[in-house]
């Protein structure tokens, strides 16, 4: 057997809790990185609020190997008039040490066995970002001619 095979069987994918709190904030930290985006400290300092809180805002899968996180995907809804109810994923990571793994498609596999009445998924990612734009289109994204735009208020 391959070891990718080996290294597949050895991926747990679960809801995140406590414990990986850190490790969450450290995955957005690099997200940001890569996508020339502004550091923010809103997830750090909003987290126990918005995740671990009694109402959360949004939900986050966490790949672990060896009870170690080495992925993640954090996700919400939203409604789109022309579309209806979209999942939005967030944030999408994975240690550059389990990249080509198996990681980030068990992540995705947890992700669809959860929503299987989702028919939009949603994301951005910055221009630089090439290998990110490379996976989406992979798993059959499109690009599509919006622009976002982001105030806080």
């Amino acid at each position: 057997m391959r070891k990718k095979d080996d290294d597949m069987r050895n991926i747990n994918v679960i809801h995140a809790n406590k414990v990986h709190k850190e490790f969450i904030i450290h995955a957005n930290k690099i997200i940001n990185n890569t996508n020339a985006t502004e550091q923010t400290k809103g997830l750090e300092l909003h987290i126990d609020r918005d995740y671990f809180g009694d109402k959360p805002k949004f939900k986050c899968l966490i790949a672990e190997m060896d009870n170690k996180p080495v992925g993640i995907i954090l996700y919400s809804y939203f409604y789109w008039a022309n579309d209806g109810e979209v999942l939005w994923i967030s944030q999408m990571f994975v240690e550059q040490e389990y990249r080509k793994c198996g990681v980030f498609f068990k992540l995705i596999e947890k992700l669809r066995e959860e929503n299987e009445d989702i028919k939009i998924v949603s994301c951005a990612t910055g221009d630089e970002n090439k290998r990110m734009q490379k996976i989406l289109k992979y798993y059959g994204g499109h690009e599509i001619n919006l622009k976002f735009y982001y105030k806080k208020v």
